[in-house]
Formats: C-alpha cells, structure tokens, sequence
C-alpha cells in the first residue's frame, strides 16, 4: 500500500490523513448513471488507462468487478461513481471481505469517491469536485486526503443516512415519474434536480397536504444520548433503553453526515462528535417548509417541529402501516420498526487534496 501520514485534527469532523500519490488506482464507474454519457467516456480515458477503468450496469457485474479489483492486491485505493448508492455499495462489499477475513482492515484499499450520479451527499460532504478535474489531479500525482467517515449500521449494511416519510415518498414519486416518461421526449426533463422538483409538486405534495402524521416512538438503545436543539446545544439526556421521543411524525430520519442529496444540509450536527450520529424528527406541516425554503435547505427548521437528538443505536416503532423507507438516496421498501446503530468502524474514503 502506498505510505500515508496521518494528521492530527482537534475536530472531530476532518479525521483524515494523507496517501501519498497512488502508485495504481482503479476507477469503477456505474454506467447507467444520469451523467455517463459517450463523451464522458471518452474524456475518463485521457486520465485512466483502459486496464485500470472498469464500466459495470448491474449489481452482478459490480460484484465480479469487486472480486477481481480486491483479490488482485494491484491498487491502492479504488474510485466510484454513479450517485452515494454506488459508493456506499463499493464501502459495503470492501467491510464484508474485511469481516469474513479476506482482507485485513489495515490493508484494505480505500474507496475514492468520484461525484457522478445524482444526489452525490458524500460527494458534496468530502468536498469532491467535478469527476474530470479530480481524475485529472490524481493521474498528475496530487496526494489523497482519506477521510474516516463513520456509518450507519442497520439489517442491510453500511449506509451514511436513512429515513421514513416524505423523503421516502419523494424517492418513490421520483421512480415513479421516472418510469413514466420513460423513452419519451420528456425523459430527459425527467431526472436529477429537475426530475424530483417534478414529483415532489405533482405527487408528494398534494398527497401530503391531506395526510396526517404518523405516531410513533424513538428508544434509546445505546449509551447516554443527547436531545439538541439548533445550534447544537444539549437540552436533555436519555440513558439506555429511555424513551425518547413518542408523537406525531412527518420524516424521521438519521445520518452520520450533514447532507442529504443536492447539499440539503438536514443533519448539521450529525457529524459534529466522533461517537453519535443525528436522529432527527419532523411533525409540521407543508406550509413551514414552504415559507421557509432556504432555512430548510441549511437545516434550520423551527424547533417546536423537530425533535433532534444525538445517539449512538436507537430503535424507531412507528404505529398503523409501514412506511416507505429510504437508505442512501435510494428507495427500499416499507418499515415499521427500524434499527439504527454507528458502526463500528469508519469508511475509509479518498478525494484529492484540495
């Protein structure tokens, strides 16, 4: 592996250290990513020679691609794009070779985070820039800062943020609009930033405007943990198994960093210390978030309709039926009663020095 050299931070939010210019990286690129087009392929390949890029289209192609990246011992680190669900699929599959004993946490390749895709709340969080301007600093020799990003744990896998409701509702809208636009002249009016504005004002908002809250309950599972207001400061403490928030809900979500997608800044402190990660409740209304569009965008919402608290592993039961659920920007299904814990251990991932 290449030398590193770690530095010292008083912050517990820039835990990273150097790695001296790769002597070999690849770069494995999800090519059915919004942004994957011909000429993008093109102008990759002025930066990555043909043997280190690796094109993949489905889960099963990216798992033999991971087997051979992995087992070969050939790369210091290995860059991804293609939106957080492909990085956060890269960062799963190096920690299951690691705990099935394939590979030592020690020598196990950090994963490069490339911004490609939509969302991109990792790549905004490491401070990635365009995909070009970064492979063009790698293949110059510019060091990488590898960052220890912590994680959420929950039954699949390693995820930095997770939810229920409307942020849920939105990912399913956004399919859905997605699929039926789909070979039609508006498909490309359809995705990205664009496509999400669409199917948050033609579905989710008119849904949620008759929808009542749903009930539900946020326990403590791990050590002490911290209800919070805005700025940060501690307003109460829960001990373990405590109930800590039982009423209505519209999101409910946790994330072990401040983005969700497109720079919404919905958990600032969730990375603020080393050993918690940001559980956050919503209960108003639409109009709130309306009237207040860029304070919702930075995070700061009115706290008589939040419930915030810092934690370590907590359980959320949720009463009546299920409710969509989200993991990394990415639709997963519905759920009553969610489990989130920190993970053991910290993602290891890489950007160029900036």
């Amino acid at each position: 592996m290449s030398d590193s050299q770690d530095i010292s931070n008083d912050s517990d939010r820039a835990r990273y250290r150097v790695m001296r210019t790769p002597r070999r990286f690849a770069v494995m690129l999800n090519a059915r990513a919004k942004r994957w087009t011909g000429s993008v392929h093109e102008a990759v390949q002025r930066y990555v020679p043909a043997r280190d890029l690796f094109l993949t289209d489905d889960f099963r192609q990216a798992r033999r691609t991971v087997d051979k990246l992995l087992s070969s011992g050939e790369y210091d680190v290995i860059f991804t794009g293609g939106g957080d669900g492909t990085i956060i699929y890269l960062v799963n599959e190096v920690e299951r070779r690691i705990r099935e004993g394939e590979l030592t946490r020690e020598d196990a390749p950090p994963v490069g985070v490339l911004r490609l895709g939509t969302g991109n709340a990792i790549a905004n969080y490491l401070g990635s820039r365009d995909i070009m301007e970064d492979l063009r600093l790698v293949r110059s020799g510019v060091p990488l800062e590898v960052h220890s990003v912590n994680m959420l744990e929950g039954a699949e896998g390693l995820f930095p943020f997770a939810g229920v409701g409307w942020d849920a509702d939105i990912l399913n809208d956004y399919d859905i609009l997605k699929d039926a636009v789909r070979d039609t002249a508006l498909e490309n009016h359809a995705t990205g930033l664009k496509g999400y504005g669409a199917a948050i004002a033609t579905r989710t908002i008119p849904r949620a405007i008759s929808q009542k809250p749903v009930q539900l309950r946020i326990i403590n599972l791990g050590e002490e943990a911290l209800r919070i207001n805005y700025e940060g400061e501690i307003l109460e403490r829960f001990e373990p198994d405590d109930l800590m928030y039982e009423g209505p809900a519209r999101i409910c979500g946790a994330s072990s960093i401040p983005y969700w997608g497109f720079q919404v800044r919905m958990f600032p402190h969730a990375d603020t210390y080393a050993n918690f990660f940001q559980l956050r409740c919503y209960f108003g209304g639409v109009g709130p978030i309306v009237a207040n569009l860029q304070g919702f965008w930075n995070g700061k919402i009115r706290e008589d309709l939040m419930f915030d608290v810092l934690a370590s592993s907590a359980r959320v039961e949720i009463d009546g039926e299920p409710l969509p659920y989200q993991i990394s920007g990415d639709a997963a299904g519905v759920e009553r009663v969610i489990e989130w814990k920190l993970a053991p251990h910290p993602a290891q991932l890489a950007v160029p020095m900036r």
